[in-house]
């Protein structure tokens, strides 16, 4: 007797989304997450009476006409949920050397803020923001593809995507720009995928960007209000979330030449039987961890052993008694880089030895300001990422949480050290006004979430390892199936869509036909007016 139709390995966004979609199919699914909270790095924490969230920053396309909004309503999860809409004069405040600018919501205010502090860029970024919508309006049309008029004209309707998409951001910013700072404030949210503008496709830098042209919000109670809002829907629809639930096997059975994926082994030894297993863990989890190499192919095993994972984090965890507001703080985020060379400071962050440092790149929101229900007794909340190679810990990656060593600690206080360095060109003064603080390295990622290597965003999306080199949603195991930031997109927004596409397929659905519910408004409030 199978114990679910469905069952979902981890409880970030894509396995949610996936979860949600196929139980409100009719389909007996059931969630089992290892951590003791739900999300993924959706998750919120409480640490020194302070609610961090430390994978969600700003979520974008909330608003009329939004793809991720279209999903929430879509999948009855809106009526659970509210955001906050960052500041829309400056969602993004980018800081070069000595040199800012705010990045306005919409693609027009955009386009204009920009030509007019570079009026003889004009022509090209009105190009560029042109070729960026057209790219993200044809990529949208894949997924929804059905019959065989539709497949033959597809090529043609998507040909923008592909004469462009497979260039560089750096090539199409030299071909529509010629000034440096320009560049690098075209260029600023790679962060948001963690890869230089050499390296990064321009068909996975467009949806990146895209998603945010409209501006961007933060979800009231912080990130882990979303995985609440899907959790309940998917028990209204009579599925199930098992909490503090490792999974220590994925169970394999062969029927002549195929292999089976027939259920799961839970820490414990209990074992869950299903007709299909979906895992929203990376591909090495699932694959060398969960299923085993001897059960394998030879192809799967060598695409395992090249396959790069993104770039990994650090992130300082802080509370100020500053009256940040009255210092002219908002609720956009902060991008601070010492100077314009993004590709030496990308280069940089893979280098151990950048653990030295003493002014590194950062990204930073202030939480207390983005979600106003969360300030309380005059301290504010902060979340400062900085990229950092996961070599520069590795020596620690032996050791279980909370017993490190301690060289461990030391390395921890030096880099907090430098990231304050850094925050003080932001923030003045704040080195002297901080009520707490904790950092987080990428061993903590991998401890809490299961990622590969601190991995912020899945697999590395160079071209080698995006769309029909990524890793398939169907894998070669029957009745197993991926979803999640190694697929088919990273970040909330990308991940979602991924468990989203999935579970269309295996219907036999468009995505679209899945986003029935009815009588559901996403509800937004400005930060400011609170």
């Amino acid at each position: 007797m199978l114990d679910a139709d469905t069952i979902v390995i981890g409880s970030g966004a894509g396995g949610l989304a996936a979860a949600l979609a196929l139980a409100r199919a009719g389909e007996r699914v059931l969630v089992l997450e290892r951590h003791t909270v739900p999300g993924g790095l959706c998750h919120s924490f409480r640490r020194g009476g302070f609610r961090f969230s430390p994978g969600i920053h700003y979520v974008g396309q909330l608003g009329p006409g939004g793809s991720l909004r279209e999903i929430y309503e879509g999948l009855g999860v809106a009526n659970d949920l509210t955001f906050y809409e960052m500041n829309p004069q400056g969602f993004e405040h980018y800081r070069i050397g000595d040199e800012t600018f705010d990045l306005p919501a919409g693609v027009d205010a955009i386009v204009e803020r920009f030509s007019r502090r570079f009026p003889r860029q004009a022509r090209g970024i009105g190009g560029y923001f042109e070729l960026l919508g057209l790219v993200n309006r044809e990529m949208a049309l894949i997924p929804e593809t059905r019959g065989f008029l539709e497949f033959l004209t597809i090529p043609y309707r998507t040909r923008h995507m592909g004469l462009f998409g497979l260039c560089s951001l750096k090539t199409i910013l030299r071909y529509y720009t010629s000034d440096p700072l320009l560049r690098t404030f075209l260029s600023i949210q790679c962060g948001d995928h963690g890869l230089p503008p050499s390296r990064i496709p321009f068909i996975m830098h467009a949806p990146v960007a895209g998603h945010y042209t409209n501006g961007a919000c933060y979800p009231a109670g912080g990130g882990s209000s979303i995985p609440e809002a899907f959790i309940a829907g998917l028990q209204k629809r009579g599925g199930e979330i098992r909490l503090s639930t490792p999974v220590e096997k994925i169970l394999i059975e062969s029927r002549g030449d195929r292999r089976h994926a027939i259920g799961v082994r839970i820490e414990g030894g209990a074992e869950l039987r299903a007709s299909r297993v979906i895992s929203n863990a990376s591909p090495h989890v699932t694959y060398e961890r969960l299923v085993g190499r001897e059960n394998l192919s030879s192809r799967l095993k060598r695409k395992l052993d090249r396959t790069r994972y993104s770039i990994a984090a650090v992130v300082l965890f802080l509370a100020t008694d500053l009256d940040l507001a009255s210092m002219g703080m908002d609720s956009g985020n902060y991008w601070y880089a010492p100077h314009g060379d993004l590709e030496l400071i990308y280069a940089g962050a893979q280098d151990p030895d950048t653990v030295n440092d003493p002014l590194p790149s950062i990204f930073f929101g202030i939480t207390t300001i983005k979600d106003p229900g969360s300030f309380t007794k005059g301290l504010h909340t902060i979340e400062v990422v900085r990229f950092l190679t996961y070599e520069a810990f590795s020596a620690y990656a032996g050791f279980t949480f909370g017993n490190r060593p301690r060289e461990y600690r030391a390395l921890k206080e030096k880099i907090s050290t430098a990231i304050m360095s850094s925050l003080e060109r932001i923030i003045p003064g704040i080195n002297n006004h901080v009520v707490f603080s904790e950092l987080s390295t990428p061993l903590t990622n991998d401890h809490f979430v299961g990622s590969t290597c601190g991995a912020c965003y899945g697999t590395e999306k160079t071209l080698g390892q995006i769309g029909p080199f990524s890793f398939r949603q169907f894998s070669e195991i029957e009745g197993l199936c991926l979803c999640g930031a190694s697929t088919l997109g990273h970040g909330v927004a990308g991940a979602t869509t991924s468990g989203l596409f999935l579970a269309a397929s295996i219907l036999g659905s468009r995505p679209s036909e899945l986003l029935c519910a009815k009588d559901q408004k996403l509800r937004i409030l400005s930060a400011a007016s609170q």
